[in-house]
């Protein structure tokens, strides 16, 4: 488990992904309608990194020891909210230090239907990875990386639906080498921009009233003319 301020995200090259990767989250926020915007943070040492959720009122924590604290202290597993209670959820980096699919859930809970979830991860195709292994070498944890197709499946578990992948950082760390194309797949970190699908009501077909019809007693009883041949 990644914990404390003593760990791979402290160090000066992750610290410079994050703000690249903040800088994406004014564009979505600027789109939703009044309301309030929750902010996950996998380090608990970036106080300073502070998203501009624009309009949005921001409740903003943080992962530490494995429990998450800030505006409030809780459970990943169990935010105190009420269902359909944010706009816009932000989850920077949080499914790589704790890959719990009942966090997904209550992510997903949480947000307004037509609301968007802002979901980073470090991209486990790049060569940051090899990176991230060797400077872990003292004994720090490395993040638990899942690829962005993995996580748009799971993402339709709980009724969310995702746009296409944007790849974010450089290829390889301390150089600003952000390539497109093909290469991009390399770089440090993914964003999946997902939205919280409406429920559909399905219209029901009316009942057509069937008038019943009486039939006359002479009738009933005369048998058919094919039946007397």
């Amino acid at each position: 488990m990644i914990l404390g301020s003593d760990n791979l995200f402290a160090l000066p090259e992750v610290a410079a992904l994050l703000r690249e990767e903040l800088a994406c989250v004014p564009t979505h926020a600027a789109r939703r309608p009044a309301g309030r915007a929750l902010v996950l943070q996998a380090c608990a040492g970036h106080h300073a990194l502070a998203p501009d959720t624009r309009h949005l009122a921001a409740v903003r924590l943080h992962l530490d020891a494995g429990t998450l604290s800030g505006d409030v202290a809780c459970a990943p597993q169990a935010l105190p909210w009420e269902d359909e209670a944010f706009q816009l959820v932000l989850a920077q980096h949080v499914g790589d230090v704790v890959p719990d699919e009942r966090m997904l859930a209550e992510l997903g809970r949480v947000l307004a239907p037509g609301g968007v979830l802002l979901w980073y991860g470090f991209n486990p195709w790049s060569p940051w990875l090899a990176w991230l292994h060797w400077q872990a070498r003292r004994g720090l944890a490395v993040p638990r990386t899942a690829p962005a197709d993995f996580m748009r499946r799971r993402f339709v578990q709980h009724r969310l639906a995702a746009g296409d992948v944007e790849y974010l950082g450089s290829c390889w760390p301390r150089r600003d080498d952000a390539s497109a194309g093909p290469l991009a797949r390399l770089r440090a970190a993914y964003l999946l921009a997902a939205t919280r699908q409406r429920a559909v009501l399905t219209p029901l077909r009316p009942r057509v009233a069937r008038a019943r019809v009486a039939i006359r007693p002479h009738l009933a009883g005369t048998p058919s003319q094919r039946a007397c041949a």
